[in-house]
């Protein structure tokens, strides 16, 4: 009997063009980087915080290991740094609404309800690389902002990413669900899927039932937002 349910977001809950939202993404911070030091140096040591932080399994959060990596890289101060991206993100992170063309998957919030009606803890999983604002505002963008999850991955919280199965084994942990009672639903087959190591069910999002082979996780269902729908009580009993 199913007890949890772990969404991941882009891609999945929220249909958005992800490499022109990264594009998008790193364009904006260029421009306000621009106005505080050099934007080519800040964005080199940018990736590699990013990179260190993507490394991460503890004991330290993402959060800290970001922070730490980036300010001894670029000298910067981190209380100054800090409130710079949070201005970012409360100012300039809402266009990539529009940039990325982002847009509620059509059954994400019939699933998501479904999920709370059917008594499970719901996890929005995302790739714990972004501050909490950050997703709070991709779940605005879904029409899913209003609920009480259980946990958010963010990188304030977390202490590793996807797929590393320490990021897994952490959520499992904060929710007090046995792997087999769980279900990662997502679309990405490297991040998402990485979960069936830990005997997580599996259920990859394929808009238009598209079938894919050759995996090196098999997911246990696949299917679009309304077959999960359908799944869900059926798992649930």
């Amino acid at each position: 009997m199913l007890k949890a349910i772990l969404f991941d977001l882009d891609g999945t809950l929220l249909m958005n063009n992800f490499d022109l939202f990264m594009k998008n993404y790193f364009s904006l911070l260029m421009e306000e980087f621009k106005k505080i030091g050099d934007e080519k140096d800040l964005f080199k040591n940018l990736n590699f915080a990013i990179e260190k932080m993507l490394a991460n399994k503890g004991p330290k959060t993402n959060y800290d290991v970001f922070w730490e990596e980036f300010t001894k890289l670029t000298g910067k101060d981190r209380k100054y740094m800090e409130d710079f991206f949070m201005d970012f993100y409360s100012k300039k992170f809402p266009l990539l609404k529009e940039l990325s063309q982002a847009r509620a998957n059509s059954y994400a919030k019939e699933v998501v309800e479904k999920s709370f009606e059917l008594g499970l803890k719901v996890v929005i999983a995302t790739n714990a690389v972004f501050p909490l604002i950050a997703i709070k505002e991709r779940l605005k963008w879904a029409n899913l902002i209003n609920y009480p999850y259980d946990l958010i991955t963010s990188m304030e919280v977390m202490h590793s990413c996807k797929p590393n199965l320490e990021y897994y084994k952490e959520i499992l942990e904060r929710i007090n669900v046995t792997p087999e009672k769980t279900l990662m639903v997502g679309n990405d087959i490297k991040e998402d899927l990485s979960a069936s190591k830990l005997g997580i069910l599996t259920f990859l999002y394929t808009p238009h039932n598209n079938l894919i082979l050759n995996l090196d996780h098999k997911p246990d269902f696949m299917g679009d937002l309304k077959d999960l729908f359908k799944l869900l009580p059926l798992l649930s009993k």
